[in-house]
Formats: C-alpha cells, sequence, structure tokens
C-alpha cells in the first residue's frame, strides 16, 4: 500500500523540526511562562476570580499556556514554506511526486501533530503545578477541537506573512512582533474585564487567541457554557477566512523567491 503524499512530507516536515532550537522554542518557552511567571505571579496575586469562582494564578495561567502551542506551532508553516523557498526545496518537491495541495496538507498535519504534542506535555506539567483540570469527554474534545482549529489560524496567518514577505529579515520580523502582540495581547496572563484598559481590551478582543485560550480554560477549569461555543464559532470563521487568503496567496507562488 502507498503512503499518501501528503502523509509523507509530513514525516518528512516531523523530521526537519525536531532539532533543538524548534523544541525550545515549543516547549521551553512556554515551560518558563508557566514555572517562571507563574510561580512569581502566584506569590503576589492571591487568586484569580472568573465567572464567580477564584482559583490560583498558576491554575488559572495553566490552561493559556496549553492553548499558547497553538501560535508557536502554527509559525511552523510559515517558516518551512519561507526556508523552503529560500533554499530551493521547495521547486525540487514539486517537480518530484508531489503536488501544492500535498506540500499545503504536510504543512497543516505537522504544525497539528506539533500542537497536540506541545499541548499535552503543557497539561501534564501544569497539572503537576496547580493540578485539578476537569478531563471528561466534554472538556477533552472542545480542548481538543478548539487546539486544531486554532493551530490551522495561525498556520494560515503565517502562511500569508511569508507568501507575502520579500525577505527573511522582514519575515523574522514580522513574526517576532506578531508574537509579542498576540501573546501578551490576551487572556494568557490576565483576565480581560471592563476595567481592563480600553486600548488593550480591544486588542484582546480582536485577538484570535483570546478565544482560543477561552475556550480551553473554560473547558479544563470552568463548567463550558453558550459563549464558549460562540467563541468556537469565532475562530472557526475566522480560520476559513485565512485559509482560503493563505490557500489563494500559495497557489500563486512562482518558483524561486
Amino acid at each position: 500500500m502507498r503512503i499518501p503524499a501528503s502523509i509523507r512530507l509530513t514525516y518528512r516536515n516531523i523530521m526537519v523540526n525536531m532539532d533543538t532550537g524548534t523544541m525550545v522554542f515549543m516547549l521551553g518557552l512556554p515551560a518558563l511562562y508557566l514555572l517562571v511567571m507563574g510561580s512569581m505571579f502566584q506569590t503576589l496575586i492571591s487568586g484569580v476570580t472568573l465567572n464567580g469562582e477564584t482559583i490560583s494564578y498558576t491554575h488559572f495561567l495553566g490552561p493559556g499556556i496549553v492553548a499558547m502551542q497553538t501560535l508557536t506551532a502554527g509559525n511552523i508553516g510559515g517558516s518551512m514554506l519561507w526556508s523552503d523557498r529560500r533554499w530551493g526545496m521547495f521547486e525540487q518537491l514539486l517537480v518530484g511526486p508531489f503536488k501544492r495541495t500535498d506540500y499545503l496538507l504536510g504543512i497543516m498535519f505537522v504544525a497539528i501533530i506539533f500542537t497536540l504534542g506541545g499541548s499535552f506535555v503543557m497539561l501534564v506539567l501544569s497539572e503537576a503545578v496547580s493540578g485539578g483540570f476537569i478531563l471528561n469527554a466534554v472538556s477533552i474534545t472542545l480542548t481538543v477541537l478548539a487546539l486544531v482549529i486554532g493551530t490551522i489560524l495561525f498556520s494560515a496567518l503565517f502562511l500569508i506573512i511569508s507568501t507575502l514577505a520579500k525577505t527573511m529579515q522582514a519575515y523574522n520580523t514580522i513574526t517576532i512582533v506578531l508574537f509579542f502582540v498576540l501573546d501578551f495581547a490576551s487572556s494568557i496572563f490576565y483576565t480581560i474585564t471592563p476595567q481592563t484598559p480600553l486600548p488593550v481590551r480591544l486588542m484582546a478582543l480582536g485577538n484570535p487567541l483570546t478565544y482560543v485560550i477561552d475556550i480551553v480554560r473554560n473547558s479544563l477549569v470552568y463548567a463550558p457554557t453558550i459563549s464558549t461555543l460562540y467563541d468556537l464559532a469565532i475562530i472557526s470563521v475566522i480560520t476559513a477566512i485565512l485559509f482560503a487568503i493563505a490557500r489563494q496567496l500559495y497557489q500563486r507562488i512562482k518558483m524561486g523567491i
């Protein structure tokens, strides 16, 4: 039985990204946020009140770190496409037994695999640090759905950047700034309330990562509500729009940079 081309490319992409730098970026940075920032802020914040329930700061932070994997893994697709085009691998793959759709699926599959794997590691670490997460069929299903959809969303976003950026320096600068904004203008580290300064609140509410985080946090810490389904619908719509744009730009890529 012949292995599908997209699966072979997924395996190739996994091997390419199993380097120390990628693993530190995927697992080391989020773990640092959880262990260092969580421990430090835990001493300053007695508890976080959300949905009428007060929990420890590390318990609040854990699901945010889990959801953060969608952003870090989503960057893999954009960086791989840029690197493959720069070094001529994109052209070599397409003149072989691979189609553009196979290449795109290979990128999406590896990002999802890295997200789910990284999220599992972060969940285990968060459980060890704070404990008490809700793990049942509903919470796990909603969490996995949010992670998969969020990964496709950010993969599409970074693919768009990769197709439009003219130089590696431009791509790296844009992604670094974007990471900073999306991470810290979201609900990973703090709650978004009417008391939050308006500019920050607007940035957070316009940030798709906030909705991914809220779904994961509500699923693992609180009982999911109708707002959880609304959040899932919002990121699904955003994902569909960004993926359609990314696919159109990707199909127009010419051989060579």
